[in-house]
C-alpha cells in the first residue's frame, strides 16, 4: 500500500508498505477520507515528543472494514457500546486511542488520563489502509450512520472523519458547564475555534470568535458566527462592549501561543473561566498576574483529549447532523498531494484538508 511518512520536520515521502494485518479482535479499514489536523501541522513543521521521526502519521479518519482479525469461529468484531458486530465491508468512524478501563485514571471517571492511553494510540491515516486494535474497535468505533449518506457520493466519510477533533471539542465543553445566555469568548480561528464557536452556538450561548485571516472569519460569518479581526479590533474592548464592561463568561483559547495564553485571564469577567484548549510546547511557561486570579476568582483550566462518552456524543451530534463540520474543508486531495499540502498550510492557506487515498 502507499502510506505518507514524516521523515523528519518539513520532510514527507510517499512510501510502499506492507499491507496491515488485523490484529485478534481488531480490523484492517480501507481508508476513504483523512483530514488534517493541528497536531499533524505541529510535527510537520518542529516535530513532536510522541511522534519519533521517521513516522507514518494522520489520525482523524473514516473508511471501511476490509479485514476482520476474528479468533477461530467467529465471523464478526463486537464494536462499540449499542453497536451491531462490525463486519467486512461496513462503513465506520473511530479515533486513534481509547482507554484500558482499568487505571487509577479510568476508575475515577477520567479515561482522557489513561495511563496507556498515548502509548497506544494508532497513527498512520495518512495511508490506504491502517489497522485498528481490539481496544479501540470495543470502545470508539462507530458504524458510519445512513443519515450522513444525504451528502453527494464520499462526503459522507469527509463528515465522518470529524468524529475525532469534534470528541476533543465535545469533552472540552463538558468542562466548562456553559449555560444559554452565557457569553464566550473563542480566540483562534482554526478548525477547533470553529467546532468550538459551532457547537457553544448551537447550545445557545452568545458566540465571538476572534482570529487574524478574514477568509476563515468569513466561513464563521457563513454559519452565523459574530466574528472579528484580532489585527484590526481590539479583542478586549470588543468583548467588554457587548457585556456592560464585564467580560466574557468563558474564554476559550484555541491557538497554542503564550501570548495569548497570558492575555487570556485579562478578557474574562470575575468569577469567569478559561480554557486554554490550545496547548503549548512541551518547555513553554505562562505567566499570570496572581491578583487577578486571586481576588477575582478567575478558574484557569485545560481539556486534554476526549472521553468514550464524549466519542458517543460526537458520534451523535454527526449522525444527527446537529452540526455540518463541512463547511471546514477548505478542498478534497488525493494522497499523492499530502506533501504539497503541507505547505500550503505551512503558508497559511486552508483550514483542513480532505485527503482521499
Amino acid at each position: 500500500m502507499r502510506a505518507a511518512v514524516l521523515l523528519r520536520p518539513g520532510t514527507i515521502e510517499l512510501q510502499d508498505l506492507p499491507l496491515p494485518m488485523p490484529s485478534p479482535g481488531g480490523i484492517v479499514v480501507k481508508v476513504r477520507a483523512a483530514l488534517t489536523d493541528g497536531t499533524d501541522f505541529k510535527a510537520f513543521r518542529r516535530g513532536h515528543p510522541r511522534m519519533p521521526m521517521p513516522t507514518r502519521f494522520g489520525h482523524e479518519f473514516s473508511g471501511h472494514v476490509v479485514a476482520l482479525g476474528v479468533p477461530q469461529g467467529v465471523t464478526s468484531i463486537p464494536a462499540a457500546e449499542g453497536e451491531r458486530p462490525l463486519e467486512l465491508g461496513d462503513p465506520v468512524m473511530c479515533v486513534h486511542t481509547a482507554p484500558c478501563g482499568k487505571c487509577y485514571w479510568c476508575k475515577r471517571g477520567q479515561e482522557e488520563l489513561c495511563e496507556t492511553i498515548m502509548s497506544t494510540m494508532i497513527l498512520g491515516a495518512y495511508a490506504e489502509y491502517i489497522a485498528i486494535p481490539e481496544r479501540i474497535v470495543r470502545t470508539n468505533c462507530y458504524r458510519i450512520p445512513r443519515s450522513l449518506y444525504g451528502y453527494p457520493e464520499g462526503v459522507s466519510y469527509v463528515a465522518a472523519a470529524f468524529l475525532e477533533p469534534l470528541s476533543c471539542v465535545v469533552h472540552s465543553l463538558d468542562l466548562l458547564n456553559c449555560r444559554p445566555g452565557d457569553t464566550a469568548l473563542i480566540i483562534g480561528d482554526g478548525g477547533f475555534g470553529l467546532l468550538h464557536a459551532m457547537l457553544l452556538k448551537q447550545a445557545g450561548a452568545t458566540v465571538l470568535l476572534a482570529g487574524r485571516r478574514e477568509v476563515r472569519l468569513a466561513i464563521a460569518r457563513d454559519v452565523g458566527i459574530e466574528a472579528i479581526n484580532s489585527r484590526s479590533q481590539n479583542v478586549g474592548d470588543e468583548i467588554r462592549k457587548r457585556t456592560d464592561g464585564r467580560g466574557a463568561d468563558f474564554v476559550i483559547e484555541c491557538t497554542g501561543r503564550e501570548e495569548v495564553w497570558e492575555a487570556a485571564p485579562d478578557l474574562t469577567r470575575r468569577g469567569g473561566t478559561v480554557s486554554f484548549f490550545g496547548g503549548l510546547p512541551a518547555d513553554a511557561k505562562a505567566l499570570f498576574t496572581a491578583s487577578r486570579l486571586h481576588y477575582d476568582e478567575i478558574r484557569l483550566i485545560s481539556p486534554f483529549h476526549f472521553t468514550p462518552a464524549a466519542v458517543k456524543r460526537a458520534r451523535d451530534l454527526l449522525a444527527e447532523k446537529k452540526i455540518d463540520p463541512l463547511p471546514l474543508i477548505t478542498e478534497t486531495v488525493p494522497l499523492a498531494e499530502i506533501a504539497t499540502v503541507f505547505e500550503r498550510l505551512k503558508n497559511g492557506e486552508g483550514i483542513k484538508f480532505a485527503i482521499t487515498p
